[in-house]
């Protein structure tokens, strides 16, 4: 099939190839840890704090996958995210050639796998992947329920994968559960609702959700109902949205759909026209209600807008492959805007290129610059001439070989600008296995590749307390951290070492003069 076998040639030769670089990462692989160190399944603790904001599917197939071989490493982490994102691409496709034919559906999932955002994320080690590949095959699934001659089936599938989700980050996995309201209630006004009643169907929704909130009720029903419910989930969605986060959003989404972006303001339209086509409304209902649950919500990240662009890709396969004839002048205009936005991106590039971009001295440039002149080529011809071939495939090849050449000077560029590993490895080489403690941010990173977790210390105080420890522990706090509390540290200290980890310089210190020990100065910053 080639949605599979594109996505599966792009997404996993990259996989393990970049090192833990955040905290919301290295989460999750250090719960992961704890799973498999103490050999629990859900009473993981990270720096001696259970863990219980998130649902623990995403740590149980990266323990999965560290135990089938290699151990727990970037890749036993970064798998689990790219198999789902191949899912949500074959789920794209399935969903595509059931609304609309195999044409469509093969352009959808394309537009899937090519569009910026999603592959970035797909590169993520976060369970937000995992969220959008159940509710694609959550709407696949309502929409087979709403013809198939096996409906009921099908509507269990539907709840199945809805509690999938939410299996796999929480609340966030009912989404499927509103675009396909909205699409029954278009059909057949509240009535239609029912459709989506399946006793079968709530009742696996109820027995896999069992699964992860009865344990996670039993190690304290009023503190998971508080900290939990309450405050991590209810409190961090919902709410009164900012204007200028709905710009932020907006403009992301922007951002993250390219280079079907421009596309899209032709597609839009002609969708919306022919909105009494209920294949359409379907799809349309997959793409704005998620953006305007996104758009509403109290807090926003750029991943929140990943199940929109399954729903964008299924508007793009229609209009490419039944209705790109529909408004030429738009066509045209958007062409030209197309090739305009290209030379500019490419001048851009060519001036003050991206850190993790090639030098535009070496000869390494020559793909990218025949990968960009054949997406602007194909961008203006296909949307000129009204050639669906042209416009997706050429498009998609040029951004397949586009993310295919630099993935890898990205990977390395991340590799070198944000080395925990060697962070941690300087780290070791003055702790000896002892106490280290951070400061100014949670870094755990640091304990992933160090091998064990962390002191976390949050004020000035707590910062003396454990720097008068027996033994001398080292800390390990930014530049910000350290200009604040040159006045506050108490025990006179010495920096032992410095690294530069992203924008800022990493510090280790300690108390000056341990007994017994001996301290030396840093090395420059490298």
């Amino acid at each position: 099939m080639v949605v599979c076998a594109v996505a599966t040639l792009l997404l996993l030769p990259a996989v393990g190839r970049e090192y833990i670089t955040t905290s919301d990462e290295a989460r999750f692989v250090l719960i992961a840890r704890d799973m498999l160190d103490r050999g629990v399944w859900f009473d993981a603790v990270i720096r001696e704090k259970h863990y219980r904001n998130k649902p623990p599917l995403y740590p149980w197939t990266i323990a999965a996958v560290a135990r089938a071989g290699g151990g727990l490493t970037e890749t036993a982490a970064a798998l689990p995210i790219a198999i789902a994102a191949i899912t949500a691409a074959l789920a794209t496709f399935w969903l595509g050639e059931s609304l609309f034919g195999v044409r469509a559906g093969i352009a959808a999932g394309l537009v899937l796998i090519t569009s910026h955002g999603f592959f970035q994320h797909s590169r993520e080690m976060l369970p937000d992947m995992l969220v959008v590949a159940f509710a694609t095959l959550a709407a696949w699934t309502f929409w087979r329920s709403t013809d198939a001659a096996d409906r009921r089936g099908w509507l269990v599938a539907f709840w199945i994968a809805v509690a999938m989700g939410c299996f796999a980050k929480g609340p966030a996995g009912l989404l499927p559960i509103l675009p396909a309201a909205v699409w029954l209630w278009s059909e057949n006004g509240p009535r239609g609702l029912a459709r989506l009643v399946s006793w079968a169907g709530l009742g696996a929704f109820a027995a896999i959700s069992l699964v992860w909130i009865g344990p996670f009720v039993s190690f304290g029903a009023s503190s998971f109902a508080s900290d939990v419910v309450v405050n991590n989930w209810l409190s961090w969605y919902l709410g009164m949205p900012r204007p200028a986060r709905l710009g932020n959003s907006a403009l992301d989404g922007l951002v993250g759909f390219l280079p079907w972006t421009l596309p899209l303001l032709v597609a839009l339209p002609v969708a919306w026209r022919a909105r009494r086509d209920p294949t359409v409304r379907y799809a349309l209902a997959c793409s704005i209600v998620p953006l305007l649950v996104v758009l509403l919500a109290e807090n926003h990240r750029r991943r929140y807008l990943l199940p929109v662009y399954p729903g964008l890709a299924l508007v793009i396969g229609w209009w490419a492959t039944a209705r790109i004839e529909a408004a030429p002048t738009g066509r045209r205009i958007v062409a030209w805007l197309c090739l305009a936005g290209v030379a500019v991106g490419v001048t851009v590039c060519l001036v003050q290129p991206p850190g993790w971009l090639v030098s535009p001295r070496s000869w390494s440039v020559v793909p990218l610059v025949v990968g960009v002149g054949a997406l602007a080529a194909a961008l203006f011809v296909g949307l000129r001439r009204a050639r669906p071939g042209i416009l997706v495939g050429g498009v998609a090849a040029a951004t397949l070989l586009l993310f295919g050449w630099t993935m890898f000077d990205q990977a390395t560029w991340i590799n070198r600008t944000q080395d925990f590993p060697r962070l941690a490895a300087r780290v070791e080489r003055h702790a000896r296995g002892g106490d280290v403690a951070v400061y100014g941010g949670r870094y755990f990173p640091l304990d992933f590749y160090l091998g064990r977790p962390l002191v976390r210390l949050r004020n000035p105080q707590e910062l003396n307390e454990f720097l008068r420890r027996p033994g001398a522990p080292s800390v390990v706090l930014d530049d910000r951290a350290w200009k604040s509390l040159q006045s506050l540290i108490e025990p006179p200290i010495v920096e032992l070492d410095m690294l530069r980890v992203r924008a800022w310089t990493m510090r280790v210190v300690r108390r000056a003069d341990p007994p017994g020990a001996t301290v030396g100065l840093a090395p420059a910053p490298r």
